[in-house]
Order: structure tokens, then C-alpha cells, then sequence
């Protein structure tokens, strides 16, 4: 009976087996179905995804505008600090604050010297890390160790200035040691090493907020000043043992001028400069704009500017119609404040002449040293007015072509044209005007100008000039005469023409010349003023100026 129950079971277990095992491939089969199903799901989805993406992207192409490329730089704005209108107690503070600020500036600048080895790198620079381990100790932990001594110890020598103080005095020392260094580098003289001697406080960061070490303060409703500039002031809270520095309050010259000019949003530096000759204080704060990249689709043109003594500029344009228009021309000239600097001219050689009599026969000169002095400020203000009203005018004009045209401006600069008429040379009134002329400082007052409405370097370019008021601008003959100082005669193909407007031609010729014909394999333009060198692709769009030549 035993083996009949025993088969009865196995009988009644086969079917049990059976369907475990049914249900087992069931579920992995519908496991493995619905992780199938969820990649099928996941890849619908990127799919999705990625569609979306690509309609997002062509509407934004279709709605949205070009981002155009932006050109930032740095631009200094200086306002007078009004010293009448403060107390005898915070003129002396403000002395004795630069008056530090100058001697902290030379230590370190010895302390450079004599460790020229330790912190100089490879590249010429000054390792800063370095410079700090040599002369400033710490209260508290740096990266490796807590600094206690240090073998030149400046706060132990200057203990009413704070540590911001000495960074800032520090990274001032640096900047000159540091062009003194590039100076070395491209003069073929021996140089003498920096020094302050005037007043040279350190340059201040605005940094934030709560730690700035200045802050302008706006108080349009105030009758006394509409502009302050507070200065956190270390000397008498370092000395009581105090955490929070004292305020100098120092009211600011604020005009409507500045009112258009200074962005307190944008400003990141103050430096404290003191005038001796006007026994001024002035304020230079320096300040960032961004503009955006001047780029145009209109057809291209050349402006030339020849820069003269009588006329200060002289501007054409050169369009691809090959013909000069009335519109294109421009002749800067105020003749009202040239004549007054002529007569200052004069004045200041008469009383020359008479400090020489005087001298010879031993007569007092005081009252003459005071009137020339006098006089030679009036002069240098006034060339300076007479350069500011120029570039304005020039600056408008390029504004005005700009708007129709992708313009490049070409200037002549006339390199060495000093040293043609050296002493002895025969003509000294024109040596005398050669050596008065400021063309470097117009050329450079254009460029920065141009570069605040988005100019790009390379469409400010400066030229060398040679020749070209001899050569002529209709056929390129050299067999020319200027009969008079504005007028200009070819003899070849009997061409007149004022003289300046030749010049200025000839400038604009010679940029599309170097763009469209390159002597000798060139692959880019020079500019004599920066030295710094442009590829001819920049360049691509003078196809059409090429009737010019």
C-alpha cells in the first residue's frame, strides 16, 4: 500500500510543477516585455526632446537679433576736490595721508630692488605672494603658517596704515616697476630707476561695498556740493586701537559736464593727484564702459586726414563712385583762438628778449619770470583747448559718414619729421612750429575717442606720410611744385588742387594701396603709432575702392 500513496502523490504534484513554472515564464517574459517598452518610451521622449530643441532654436534664429560683440575699455573722468570749502584739520589729514602714501610706495619699490632675484619671474613680472612674504606679517592663519616676522617689516614701520593700505601701495609699486622694466627693454639708453618724488598717493580700489576703501555719494539737493567722495581714513583709528576706520568727507567740482560723463555704477578706481602749479587737488576716478562692436553692411570707404600746423585737420572721403563729394570733405581750422595763441607766441618771445638784456646787464628779472611763466600756461591751456575742439569736430564728422558707409579711417602720422629740420638747418620759425606740433596727442586723443562708439582698432589706422604731399593724388607723378603753402600744382597732367586736400587723398589712397596690393608678400597693415599689425582679411570688403588706384 505504502508505494500506491507514494505514486498518488508524484501524480498530484506534476500539475502543481507545472503551473509554478508556467506562471514563472510568464513573468519574466512580461518583465523583460516592459523594460523593452520603457526604453522604447525613453527614446520617444529624446526623440521629442530633441525636436523641440531644434524648433526652439530656429524660432529663436527667426525672432530674436544678432548678438553684436561688445568693446570695452577704461576711461578716466577728473573732477576738482574743492579744498576752499573745507576746514584747515582735513586739508592737513589729506596731506598726510599722500605724504605716507609716497614713502610706503618708495620702500617697497627698494625692497623690489634689492630682491630682484627672489620675486622676479621668467616673464619679467613681479610674484606678489613673494613680495607679501617679504614685508607684511599676519594675525592670522595663511595657507601654510601664521607669518610673525618677515625681514622687511613695514607695519612695524608704518603702524598707522592698514593692511588694504599696503596692498594698494604695493600693487602701485609694482605697475611701475613693472613698465619700467618693458621701458628697459625698448630704449637703447641706460634708464634711471622709478622714484616718487612729487606726491604720488596709491591708487584705491572701490571693491565692495562694506570693504571699499572710497565711495562717491551723490546729494543732488545739497547747496554746498552736489557730488562727495568719502575716504576711509586709517591714520587716527590705527593709533586708538580701533576696528572701524574714520570717514574723510571731500566735496567734489560737479558740473553738468560730469553729470553726462561719470557713471558711479562703473567706476573701479580713485587716485588723489595733487597739482603743485595750481596747488590743486584733483580726483581721477577711472571707470569701465562696454559699447557695442561697430559693424556695417553698407559699402566700404576711406576717410584720409592729413593733420597740418595752420590747418589742423584736413579729412576726405574715398567712396567706391572714385569721385570726391562736397559731403565727404572737411577742413578743421578756428582761426579766432590761432590767432590768439600766435599773439601769446609773440609776447613770449618779446619778454625772452628782454630777460636776455636784463641778464646781460645785470638787472632784476622777477617780475619777467612771473609773466613768462604766466603767459606759457596760457599757451599749453590753450593748444589743449584747440586739440579737444579739433578731435570733437573730427569725431562728429567720422559719426555723420559712419551711419552710410563701413568706414576706415586712415591718418598721416609724420614720423621723424623733427629731426629733418634739425638746428642749423637754416629755417628756425619753422622748426620752432615742427616742435610745437602735438600731432601724436591728437592721434591718440582720435583713437580713444573712436574706440567709446565701438571703432575697433583696426579701422583707426595711422599712416606714414612720406610723400605723399609731394606726390600727386590724380596720377601718381612726383614732378610736382606747391607755389604757395596751400596750393598744389602737378606738370604732368596739369592738375591744381589745394594742398592739404592732395595729402589727404594720398593717405586714404595709400591704406586701400597697402589692403589691395601688398609689396613684397605682406599678410598685414602696420600701424606706425601703436606698432601693432592688422591681417589683410580684415580688409576683404575694399574690392570696390580698388578704382582709387
Amino acid at each position: 500500500m505504502v508505494p500506491l500513496l507514494v505514486s498518488n502523490n508524484r501524480l498530484e504534484e506534476e500539475p502543481l510543477v507545472q503551473a509554478n513554472s508556467i506562471m514563472v515564464s510568464r513573468l519574466l517574459i512580461l518583465t523583460i516585455l516592459g523594460v523593452e517598452l520603457m526604453k522604447i518610451e525613453k527614446e520617444n521622449k529624446q526623440k521629442e526632446l530633441k525636436e523641440k530643441l531644434k524648433k526652439d532654436e530656429k524660432n529663436r534664429e527667426v525672432t530674436s537679433t544678432h548678438q553684436v560683440p561688445l568693446v570695452s575699455g577704461y576711461e578716466v573722468v577728473k573732477l576738482r576736490i574743492k579744498t576752499e570749502l573745507m576746514t584747515a584739520e582735513k586739508c592737513e589729514r589729506l596731506r598726510r595721508i599722500t605724504e605716507r602714501d609716497t614713502r610706503i610706495c618708495n620702500d617697497y619699490l627698494r625692497i623690489i630692488k634689492h630682491n630682484e632675484e627672489k620675486i622676479l619671474r621668467k616673464d619679467g613680472k613681479i610674484n606678489k605672494s613673494l613680495l607679501d612674504k617679504l614685508t607684511l606679517t599676519t594675525s592670522k592663519k595663511t595657507q601654510h603658517k601664521l607669518r610673525t616676522t618677515v625681514p622687511h617689516d613695514l607695519k612695524n614701520r608704518y603702524p598707522r596704515c592698514s593692511h588694504d593700505e599696503f596692498q594698494e601701495c604695493s600693487y602701485r609699486a609694482i605697475w611701475t616697476y613693472e613698465s619700467y622694466q618693458k621701458q628697459l627693454e625698448l630704449s637703447k639708453r641706460e634708464l634711471n630707476r622709478p622714484q616718487f618724488k612729487k606726491k604720488t598717493p596709491r591708487i584705491q580700489f572701490k571693491g565692495l561695498e562694506k570693504r571699499g576703501t572710497f565711495r562717491v555719494i551723490p546729494t543732488p539737493n545739497n547747496t554746498v556740493s552736489k557730488l562727495w567722495l568719502e575716504l576711509r581714513d586709517s591714520l587716527d583709528t590705527k593709533r586708538s586701537g580701533k576696528r572701524n576706520h574714520k570717514k574723510l568727507m571731500l566735496p567734489l567740482a560737479y558740473s553738468p559736464y560730469h553729470k553726462k560723463k561719470l557713471m558711479l555704477e562703473t567706476i573701479k578706481t580713485l587716485e588723489l593727484v595733487y597739482k603743485s602749479q595750481k596747488q590743486q587737488w584733483l580726483a581721477h576716478f577711472t571707470q569701465q564702459y562696454s559699447v557695442p562692436l561697430y559693424q556695417s553692411t553698407n559699402p566700404p570707404a576711406v576717410l584720409g586726414v592729413d593733420l597740418g600746423i595752420k590747418k589742423t585737420a584736413v579729412a576726405v572721403l574715398l567712396t567706391p563712385t572714385g569721385k570726391v563729394i562736397m559731403d565727404g570733405l572737411r577742413f578743421i581750422v578756428n582761426k579766432e583762438r590761432q590767432a590768439k595763441m600766435w599773439r601769446l607766441e609773440k609776447q613770449i618771445s618779446n619778454i625772452q628778449r628782454l630777460l636776455d638784456t636784463r641778464n646781460n646787464n645785470s638787472q632784476p628779472t622777477q617780475q619777467l619770470n612771473v609773466k613768462l611763466s604766466n603767459l606759457r600756461k596760457k599757451l599749453r591751456s590753450m593748444t589743449k583747448q584747440e586739440l579737444g575742439y579739433a578731435v570733437n569736430q573730427l569725431v562728429d564728422f567720422i559719426l555723420q559718414l559712419k551711419k552710410r558707409y563701413n568706414l576706415f579711417v586712415s591718418i598721416g602720422y609724420p614720423k621723424d619729421i623733427q629731426k629733418s629740420h634739425p638746428r642749423g638747418s637754416g629755417n628756425k620759425s619753422l622748426r620752432r612750429q615742427l616742435h610745437k606740433w602735438c600731432y601724436h596727442l591728437f592721434i591718440t586723443k582720435l583713437k580713444h575717442k573712436l574706440s567709446q562708439y565701438g571703432f575697433a582698432p583696426y579701422r583707426v589706422i595711422a599712416i606714414n606720410e612720406r610723400k605723399t604731399s609731394k606726390r600727386c593724388s590724380r596720377c601718381n607723378s612726383l614732378n610736382t611744385t606747391r607755389t604757395k603753402q596751400g596750393k598744389f600744382n602737378c606738370h604732368d597732367c596739369n592738375y591744381e588742387l589745394n594742398a592739404d586736400l592732395n595729402g589727404a587723398r594720398n593717405i586714404g589712397k595709400k591704406l586701400i594701396q597697402y589692403a589691395l596690393r601688398p609689396k613684397n608678400g605682406y599678410t598685414s597693415i602696420r600701424d606706425i603709432l601703436t606698432n601693432d599689425y592688422y591681417p589683410l582679411k580684415l580688409f576683404k570688403c575694399f574690392q570696390p575702392l580698388s578704382q582709387w588706384l
